[in-house]
């Protein structure tokens, strides 16, 4: 079903509900798909050892998390996107979507060249042993060669979700990572005349799926095949006002991505004093919580889309109404996975390693993760209405309260000045989305977003 401009006009509302379901469902398996690649690495490689399975965490966790702050382009584009989209205006969705992509590919070319310049010096800041701090450098230098071509599919995702296309995302990722996990266990441990690689075999699985996968979704934009229309001639003529328009609501977005990101990779830094087997805990209780970000990153994904293609209609109860609803799903299903994490911390952290140590620790972790679920599921669903608006300043101004003022400095406190073991860290997480769950309610609540986005 394709909600017209027609249909988000009508008064009755009882059509939201299977809309969210629509547009959730396939970004929440999507969402679990990407998580996948991490899973697998990660599943494959702590079959290698603690440390192979630390540097791994650690190269990852920095690749990625660079290439989520650059890909915060599609974020403000897909606010655009879902507003034209609604107003029924396609061509000028299309000529967004071609000015995005621009970006995305010189944003994707600068972090290919700067990965290989920075990656020695960056995890030697890590204060890891020696051995994963190499491992984790081959593993960043690999994966980041891939970003010219994995930032543009990251971007191209986004803003089919803004045009309110989620299956094409799906699909995309479930091909990249069936090829990611036949490379993934090929490359690791070696197959017939091919040796094993270990670590770089996981970096090159990685690397080569990802690439394989932006080509096959480029090329569907570029052919007009999808529901959002890329023509080359959009992608090839530079618009400043437009790329400027672009980046005033991306920028906020990526600001707050990168304000995560510093934290999450400070905290996992100081986390690397612990040890090893504390990192290795870690990163197990963190993969596990990937998985509980699903439904809130689909749902967030469906609010952000309909919030912005009622206010193009003209909508703005709609647009209220379809936060709120979004909300209340959101928080039954992950409401779910936190008793799901509460009562079966142990079978999930075996399920990536048998080191006795490491899984009773992880466990203990995943089992105060649970705690996170449903201020994850208010934090993300509000969070994603009001970027769907274009109030993408609120979140950056939530986010760096919460990472920069509270979490950091409190990690840092547990850590470094009273020696508290792992467990501390995720107890202050829990506060952390607390707080960012009850002040983006309160935005969301006041309307004030309303007042914003009428000057997109």
């Amino acid at each position: 079903m394709t909600t017209s401009t027609m249909s988000l006009g009508k008064k009755d509302y009882g059509y939201l509900g299977p809309r969210i379901r629509q547009l959730a469902w396939p970004a929440i398996l999507e969402m679990g798909l990407h998580m996948l690649v991490g899973v697998v690495d990660t599943a494959m490689v702590g079959q290698l050892g603690a440390q192979e399975l630390a540097a791994v965490a650690l190269g990852s966790r920095v690749v990625f998390s660079t290439i989520f702050v650059f890909a915060a382009v599609g974020t403000g584009a897909a606010a655009l996107v879902s507003r034209f989209v609604g107003a029924g205006d396609k061509a000028k969705a299309g000529r967004v979507a071609g000015q995005a992509l621009a970006l995305a590919f010189l944003l994707g070319l600068i972090m290919a060249a700067g990965g290989h310049l920075v990656a020695g010096v960056l995890f030697r800041l890590s204060k890891t042993e020696l051995v994963v701090q190499q491992l984790a450098a081959d593993y960043f230098k690999i994966v980041s060669g891939a970003t010219l071509f994995m930032l543009p599919l990251f971007v191209e995702n986004a803003l089919l979700r803004g045009a309110g296309d989620t299956r094409t995302p799906l699909v995309l990722a479930l091909f990249t990572n069936i090829i990611n996990i036949i490379g993934d266990y090929v490359l690791i441990f070696g197959w017939g005349k091919i040796p094993p690689l270990g670590v770089a075999g996981a970096a090159w699985a990685t690397a080569g799926a990802q690439i394989i996968g932006a080509v096959l979704g480029l090329a569907l934009a570029f052919t007009g095949r999808l529901a959002l229309s890329v023509p080359l001639s959009d992608l090839m003529a530079w618009d400043s006002k437009l790329v400027q328009r672009i980046l005033s609501l991306s920028i906020p977005a990526a600001l707050e991505e990168l304000t995560y990101t510093i934290s999450s990779l400070a905290v996992f830094f100081l986390i690397g004093r612990l040890g090893t087997t504390a990192l290795a805990a870690h990163q197990i209780a963190i993969t596990a919580e990937s998985f509980s970000y699903m439904p809130g990153f689909g749902f967030a994904i469906a609010a952000s889309t309909l919030v912005g293609q009622h206010l193009g209609a003209g909508d703005k109860d709609g647009a209220f109404k379809s936060g709120g609803l979004t909300a209340h799903y959101s928080l039954i299903v992950m409401g779910v996975m936190g008793a799901i994490f509460f009562l079966f911390p142990g079978f999930i952290a075996r399920f990536f390693t048998n080191d006795p140590n490491v899984v009773q620790l992880a466990a203990t972790c995943i089992r105060i993760a649970a705690l996170e679920q449903m201020p994850i599921a208010l934090e993300q669903v509000m969070a994603g209405s009001l970027r769907g608006a274009g109030d993408t300043r609120y979140p950056f101004r939530v986010a760096l309260l919460g990472n920069w003022v509270l979490r950091l400095p409190l990690v840092l406190l547990a850590v470094v000045v009273f020696k508290w073991p792992l467990w501390s860290v995720w107890i202050i997480t829990v506060v952390d989305f607390c707080l960012r769950a009850t002040l983006l309610i309160g935005r969301y609540r006041s309307r004030r977003w309303v007042t914003v986005c009428s000057s997109l």
